[in-house]
Order: structure tokens, then C-alpha cells, then sequence
């Protein structure tokens, strides 16, 4: 349990201007598995990276909205999981021969666990994944210093930062499609954090002053973090190497905050204090809106504590908290028509039902129901958010209709009832 909690502190180191951003737009989901204050991670397809722990053992779970969770199939009892794939790849750390020391392992759906080795010294760690299943992190050297590595399925662990010799060392922690790489370290000789940008091509160059970590790299290159300000207090930044650094700010007041990742859209969420108090909430970052609470986003208590966050390209958000983990689903909002009403009987009826968020709807061929007076008329499926059912078998009557969306794991299930229909005789 004591190496867990080492390797956590290891680790943890763009809508329309139209929205409302005061107003609930996310549906919170409890994550019944989850550990309180436990590392996050959320994929495309909504499956989440979800750590659970005991008295004495830590496990990991692959947990998605509709399946639930599924234990991995990892050995020893004190492993972590800490960025998961498209795919469904999770990487993180664990104990395989039940030393105490921590390995860096990749675990893949079809083929279980892979333990990744180290740079030459016992302990390793593995932070973040993309999907060509390129990995990151820390791994001791042979000579006890921790280095950054690459490690890749054609070349194995790769040192990226070979010639640091510094007590604190180095911690790969984000990685994009294009194996751009940050983190942080210790440049030999200080006493405080740079972070990186590394690339093949490229080499190791530093981001920001003394202080700063990188987090996360978006495919376009973006990276996210926290520096430290002139007045010492650390705020959440985007970086670009055309751009520079953009402070992004805090919640409220004179206070601290961290960005943790950033997904396709260039939605930025992390955690910052607001001049309520001083513990961590969640924010959602956009160009638009700025910095905004999570807990007021998704109508969740503003005294919940933010520990870890991450947001996919559908604009779930995955979070951990002193109450556990949630899902933050965009909120659906529906429209439901009828071609005639007052119809007369046998004649034929089209019901149209648009379903969108704010992203945009749900993936084609996603199926709604239409339901009249508790009768099912059949399932339509959805193109462009938009799905039409067309029936002449409704009887004379009042008849109250209603559209079943039964969601995914990306978007929850709903039901709308937006009409009555009448059919005469």
C-alpha cells in the first residue's frame, strides 16, 4: 500500500458562445466501484479506468456506464491503473511478484497483462497511453536515478532522458498521437520542476519556469499543466510552441490550480480553489467560457473534493472526489413531431424525434423506440440525430407517444413524451 501511494504522487503530478454556462448541462452518474480520491481516466468509447481499494490491496477495473465494472485479471493485490486507450488498453503499475516494488505494466482486452521492465532499476511506473499503445513514465536506472521512458512494442523502454543525473529525476506523464511526450523534472543541480515537450525528432526541450509541470498533450500539440506565478502561488496553463504560455486562472480569489488534461475538442479540466474555500474543486476550461465549476456544471455539491480529471472527445467527463468517482454526461435535449394530428384511423402516421447535446446527437444507427398508449409501433434508427417511425396501425383514440432513447456509454438513456395523438374515426 505504502509504494501505491508513492507511485499516485508520481502520476498525479469548443462549445458555442451561445451556451449557458450557469445553468446545469451535465448529468452526473455515481461510479459505485470507485475509491475515493483514486486516479481517473476516461476513453472514447466511455469506458473508465476506475481504482478500487481495500485495507490493505488496490485493484483496477475497466467501468463503463451500461456493462458496469470488469475487474482486470492482474497479479499481486497492490496495482494501480492510470490512462486507458481507444482500445481499451490500460496501463498503470503493479506488484507482480509481490515484492513491494512497483512495475510498469500494460494490460490489452484479448491478451491480459503485460509487464513492461525498467530502465535498469527495480521500480517503474506507467502513466499514460495513446493509441498506437505507445507508453509512458518513470522507471528507476540501474544507478537509482528516475528517468522518463517511451516504451513501444518494436523498441521496448526507451530512456528519454538518459543524461539526467538529478536526485528527483523524471516522469513521463501524457503522450499524443504523434508520440509527443511531457512531463517534468529536476534539471541537475535545482531544486525545482520544468516541465517537457519530447519528440524523436526533436529531443527534450523545456516548458516554462521553475516550478512547472506538464500534464497532458493534445494531438495538436497542446499542452497543459501547472506553473508557478511570480507570486508563488501554482495556476493551470495551456502551452503551444507558437503561442506560449496562457495562464487559465483559478476558480476565484487568490488561489491555486492545476490543469490535468485536455481532450479533442480543447476542453481543459483540472482542479483550482475558489475564494469560498480551499479545497480543490473541478473545472471545465473553454476558449469561450473560461473557467467554470464542475459541482455547478452537473448540479453536484460545491463541497465535493476534486482529486483527479479527465474528459473524452464526446464530452464525458470522468472525475474522482472524496465521495468517489462520477461520469459527467452532457445533458440530451429532445424534439418530437407528428406529420398529422388529428389523424383518422389506418391512415398512415410519421413521428420524428431529434435527439442532440451539446455536441451534437448521439451516433448514427442508435435506435429509439416508439411507444402510443403503452403499445410499442416499432424502433427507428437515428441518422444526423433525427429518427422517423411511420405506423397506420394506431386505434381510434387519445393515444399519449413517447420516444425511448436507451443511450450508451456515452449518453444516458431518456425517454421523451412530447405529444398526444388523436385519431378519429
Amino acid at each position: 500500500m505504502k509504494t501505491l501511494k508513492i507511485a499516485v504522487v508520481v502520476w498525479t503530478g469548443l462549445l458555442a458562445s451561445s451556451l449557458a454556462y450557469s445553468q446545469v448541462i451535465f448529468s452526473p452518474v455515481k461510479i459505485a466501484t470507485s475509491s475515493p480520491n483514486s486516479l481517473i481516466s476516461i476513453n472514447n468509447a466511455g469506458q473508465v479506468v476506475v481504482n478500487t481499494g481495500t485495507s490493505d490491496s488496490y485493484q483496477v477495473s475497466s467501468w463503463n456506464r451500461v456493462s458496469g465494472a470488469d475487474p482486470l485479471d492482474l497479479v499481486g493485490t497492490n496495482s494501480g491503473g492510470a490512462d486507458i486507450n481507444s482500445s481499451g488498453d490500460i496501463v498503470g503499475a503493479g506488484d507482480p511478484d509481490h515484492s513491494g516494488v512497483l512495475q510498469a505494466f500494460m494490460w490489452q482486452p484479448l491478451i491480459g497483462t503485460q509487464w513492461l521492465g525498467s530502465l535498469g532499476g527495480r521500480l517503474s511506473a506507467a502513466s499514460g497511453i495513446n493509441d498506437s499503445k505507445a507508453v509512458v513514465g518513470m522507471s528507476y536506472t540501474a544507478a537509482y536515478n528516475q528517468h522518463a521512458f517511451l516504451w513501444t512494442a518494436a523498441n521496448g523502454m526507451q530512456d528519454i532522458t538518459p543524461t539526467l543525473t538529478s536526485l528527483g529525476g523524471a516522469t513521463g506523464v501524457g503522450i499524443n498521437a504523434s508520440n509527443q511526450v511531457v512531463g517534468y523534472y529536476y534539471p541537475d543541480g535545482a531544486l525545482n520542476t520544468l516541465g517537457f515537450l519530447w519528440s524523436q525528432a526533436g529531443g527534450l526541450q523545456n516548458i516554462g519556469d521553475p516550478g512547472t509541470l506538464a500534464f497532458a498533450i493534445s494531438d495538436s500539440g497542446m499542452v497543459v499543466g501547472q506553473t508557478t506565478l511570480a507570486s508563488g502561488f501554482r495556476h493551470a496553463f495551456s502551452w503551444t510552441s507558437s503561442g506560449g504560455m496562457t495562464d487559465l486562472g483559478v476558480l476565484g480569489g487568490a488561489g491555486e490550480s492545476s490543469a490535468l488534461n485536455i481532450n479533442g475538442l480543447g476542453w481543459i479540466v483540472g482542479t483550482s480553489t475558489n475564494s469560498a474555500n480551499s479545497f480543490f474543486h473541478g473545472f471545465l476550461w473553454t476558449p469561450t467560457s473560461g473557467m467554470q465549476d464542475l459541482a455547478t456544471l452537473a448540479g453536484l455539491s460545491v463541497a465535493i473534493q476534486v482529486t483527479s480529471v479527465q474528459a473524452n472527445d464526446a464530452g464525458v467527463i470522468a472525475m474522482s472526489t472524496n465521495k468517489g468517482g462520477y461520469l459527467l454526461v452532457p445533458k440530451m435535449t429532445a424534439t418530437f413531431s407528428s406529420s398529422v394530428n388529428p389523424s383518422v384511423v389506418g391512415q398512415p402516421v410519421t413521428f420524428t424525434a431529434t435527439l442532440t447535446t451539446m455536441l451534437g446527437p448521439p451516433p448514427d444507427g442508435e435506435l429509439v423506440q416508439f411507444v402510443a398508449s403503452g403499445t410499442v409501433l416499432g424502433s427507428a434508427p437515428l441518422t444526423n440525430g433525427v429518427a422517423q417511425l411511420t405506423s397506420s396501425a394506431i386505434p381510434v383514440g387519445s393515444h399519449v407517444v413517447v420516444a425511448n432513447y436507451p443511450g450508451d456509454a456515452n449518453h444516458l438513456p431518456a425517454k421523451y413524451t412530447a405529444l398526444t395523438q388523436v385519431v378519429n374515426k
